[in-house]
């Protein structure tokens, strides 16, 4: 009994985040701008987090542009990244925003365009993602931090299912 009522507490509170702090949205002329604010979701031991955020444009593709960050010792300028969690693949080429000495690190700012339907199949709370910064036949991984992760992708996911219920779809 005691283990049935700790599972219903849980779909209950999964079922009911509080998604209001996570995104701001504005109208605009030809659709809605949905901007979910920067999470710090993954880890790597040696360069620290790597942050992202996504921003999606009512009636323009279903395109979501995510927008990531991540520290290395020396410049390491991405020509792909691949964030993955269990059937939801974020993947793909990506462009360079900028690259910047921060203290002891370089920062690396970059964006990857991706569909809407993927992005929601990633916010997988079951599943434990990675995120894989791929340069010049090198690569970062960046391992996702278990309990953020955990909290984070039904707000991720409720946030994408309340976009695609206000465009009809």
């Amino acid at each position: 009994m005691l283990l049935f009522a700790a599972f219903v507490l849980s779909c209950v509170s999964g079922a009911g985040q509080n998604i209001r702090g996570h995104y701001v949205s504005k109208a605009d002329g030809d659709g809605t701008i949905y901007h979910l604010l920067p999470v710090a979701l993954f880890d790597n031991r040696s360069c620290g987090d790597l942050t992202f955020d996504l921003t999606y444009k009512e009636r323009h593709d279903g395109c979501v542009t995510l927008n990531f960050t991540y520290f290395a010792a020396t410049p390491m300028p991405a020509d792909s990244v691949r964030f993955g969690a269990g059937r939801g693949v974020l993947a793909g080429a990506v462009t360079k925003l900028y690259i910047e000495p921060e203290k002891k690190m370089w920062k690396h700012r970059y964006s990857l365009q991706t569909e809407a339907d993927r992005v929601r199949a990633f916010f997988d709370e079951q599943s434990l993602p990675q995120a894989v910064v791929c340069s010049e036949g090198r690569m970062l991984v960046y391992d996702a931090k278990k309990s953020a992760w955990r909290s984070y992708a039904p707000i991720g996911r409720r946030i994408f299912e309340m976009i695609r219920l206000n465009e009809g779809r």
